[in-house]
């Protein structure tokens, strides 16, 4: 009778602890939230493609990302629990779903190349060169990948000295990132705030810097307010011309002048690849007082009236606005939330957390700077960060971008143990 109360009490507690929440979005699978239910053979759903995100990130292929838990799952999932010394029953239950949140990247990654993948947009997913892949992989220049090849990214581990990263509380956490920064040449600013207890620290947060394409946020936001208004049509086409032209980053710049986008492509451009040209034409839509007036309404510190400026403040106040505008209006500007999640660029605040924290962020770049402004979806202490470097060597994986791989560790290492 003993052992029936207490298998009767477990149970219950995998009743409470698997309550699924359901409803049904835009890809016709039903959503539930990753870790709500027991997941296995036969399941299907938004958190089983998060399952299969996940497991194919670090290694452990599932094949198709398609929300379905059938055989190559499966054969993932057991892998995966082999390599983790868990009961290999193919289940995903309380032990493997926290084998997973405390899954970390490997150095290298294991990366399965999906449809429509290049080698650019892989090297700059997971913070690397193509030069690095090629040389990992024995590949040619020329070299063409093909669906399904396994591919080794080099993914160096960021570390952090033991006493910069012992923080007890905000204050210290602070400090031990000033005395980081001092170590290191340029001129830096933090802006930081957990989205549970609305507490702050900032290390020259209010202070105006070269916002580079960080100004892509607000200039979104504004778009999918207007969406949300029904002001702006998100199907409405937008035709190219010579004038929006602007080199850099982004697919349109080899595009004929003359071709037509809709403002949904324009936006999705502007924040995933961060597209110069897409961004000029969303401007030119919605006119730059217009856009000037938007950010001062938000309460923005730095107005940008003349130069391309912000301040890492401004950009976070900015971030957490979009997370509860996209919340309270899903079926527009949860889009835009989404772009964010789903940027090309995952070297600086993104590259040393674990594969399975999501991060809705932004860089920015020049020559002379780098930044980059993030929501860390950790799932007990969401979180904040905005740090812009200015004057600073704005080449890839030059010291800016370690340092603020070293400010993202701590910040997240100190949620984690807090």
């Amino acid at each position: 009778m003993r052992k029936i109360k207490m298998l009767f009490l477990y149970l219950l507690m995998l009743a409470v602890v698997f309550v699924p929440v359901i409803s049904y979005g835009d890809s016709g699978l039903p959503q539930f939230q990753f870790g709500s239910r027991l997941l296995y053979t036969g399941t299907y759903g938004t958190d089983v493609s998060e399952l299969q995100s996940i497991l194919n990130s670090i290694g452990f292929s599932t094949g198709a990302i398609d929300g379905v838990f059938g055989n190559n799952t499966l054969n993932g999932v057991l892998a995966f629990q082999k390599a983790e010394n868990l009961v290999a029953d193919g289940i995903v239950g309380p032990n493997t779903y926290n084998a997973i949140q405390n899954a970390s990247w490997e150095n290298p990654v294991v990366y399965y190349v999906q449809p429509n993948d290049n080698i650019y947009f892989i090297a700059k997913k997971y913070g690397t060169s193509i030069q690095d892949i090629l040389d990992e992989n024995g590949l040619s220049d020329n070299a063409s990948l093909y669906v399904g090849e396994k591919l080794l990214i080099p993914h160096p581990p960021v570390t952090v000295p033991q006493q910069l990263d012992n923080a007890s509380n905000y204050q210290e956490l602070k400090d031990n990132i000033e005395t980081l920064l001092s170590q290191h040449t340029g001129n830096y600013g933090v802006y930081f705030i957990d989205l549970n207890s609305g507490e702050t620290f900032d290390i020259n947060g209010y202070d105006s810097f070269i916002a580079a394409s960080t100004y892509k946020v607000p200039l979104n936001f504004y778009v999918y307010t207007l969406i949300t208004e029904g002001k702006l049509d998100p199907n409405m086409e937008v035709q190219y011309t010579s004038q929006d032209y602007e080199g850099g980053s982004g697919s349109i710049q080899y595009d004929p002048v003359g071709t037509y986008y809709t403002i949904r492509e324009l936006s999705k451009k502007s924040i995933e690849e961060s597209d110069n040209i897409a961004s000029n034409m969303l401007m030119r839509v919605v006119g730059y007082d217009n856009y000037l007036n938007f950010i001062e309404s938000l309460g923005a510190y730095v107005i940008p009236y003349s130069d391309n400026v912000t301040s890492p403040r401004d950009l976070s106040i900015y971030m957490e606005d979009i997370l509860n505008y996209a919340n309270a209006h899903s079926s527009t500007a949860g889009e835009l939330l989404s772009y964010l999640e789903n940027t090309i660029y995952n070297d600086r605040i993104s590259y040393p957390l674990p594969s399975n924290i999501t991060v809705a962020h932004k860089i920015g770049n020049l020559s002379n700077v780098v930044n980059d402004t993030a929501i860390v979806f950790y799932t007990q202490k969401p979180y904040i960060l905005t740090i812009m470097g200015n004057n600073v060597d704005g080449s890839d994986n030059s010291d800016a971008y370690t340092v603020i791989r070293e400010i993202s560790k701590m910040v997240y290492d100190f949620q984690g143990s807090h």
